[in-house]
């Protein structure tokens, strides 16, 4: 496809910008372990991710643990994870040529996440200084997020555009859904944590494996 219709690109942040796993699966294993529940491998934590933490701790604590065990594990996770987010979180292979190509078309970018804003924006501040964001949300405990359509909804008012002026880029099934539903051109990238068929099968509009991929992809 091509850009000339493209007038801001919005990216999801875990699994798509930056590989954030080792951080998020080390922060929860701290966790699990502090309340004498075993560990997972980090490669587990690829299947947990994306929707939501409170729904991955769900997923990652042993069938029949309590509440109140289940509710202090995630508070443990919490107070960790912001403070250790940038210690094992890696670039993903070509992004940064990729969002300086937006930028050179006169491309706005913007961040999406459903992880708690303050770490969203910590983390996105780290890795990328240098990129003027047009904004960087996550859940600050009062805007929708994803996949409701009021998440999507405000963003095109922030960007002052119609929905198919948008690129929206995830390794998510809740991002292709979002991105689908919205009407956004819905990038559904595969180095993340989900597979091709998910993204597709939640409304992917065209798949790329790479960053360099992505940018052949759209014409850049």
């Amino acid at each position: 496809m091509e850009l000339q219709k493209v007038k801001a690109a919005i990216f999801d942040l875990d699994g798509t910008l930056l590989d954030t796993l080792g951080d998020i699966g080390t922060a929860a294993n701290q966790a699990l372990c502090r309340y004498g529940m075993p560990a997972h491998p980090i490669s587990r934590y690829r299947r947990l991710v994306g929707h939501g933490i409170r729904t991955l701790f769900r997923q990652a604590v042993p069938e029949g643990t309590s509440e109140e065990v289940y509710e202090q594990a995630l508070a443990s996770y919490l107070a960790y994870y912001p403070e250790h987010c940038t210690v094992h979180t890696a670039y993903f292979p070509g992004v940064q040529d990729f969002l300086q190509a937006l930028l050179a078309r006169g491309i706005r970018l913007a961040v999406v996440s459903n992880k708690t804003e303050a770490t969203s924006k910590k983390i996105i501040a780290h890795y990328f200084p240098e990129i003027p964001w047009t904004f960087v949300w996550g859940n600050n405990g009062s805007r929708p997020l994803k996949p409701a359509l009021d998440a999507g909804r405000l963003a095109c008012e922030a960007l002052g555009l119609e929905p198919d002026e948008i690129l929206y880029v995830g390794d998510g099934d809740t991002d292709m859904e979002f991105a689908s539903k919205m009407g956004f051109i819905a990038a559904g990238v595969t180095w993340g944590y989900r597979d091709p068929e998910e993204l597709t099968a939640a409304g992917a509009d065209f798949l790329s494996d790479s960053f360099p991929h992505l940018a052949a992809n759209l014409g850049l």
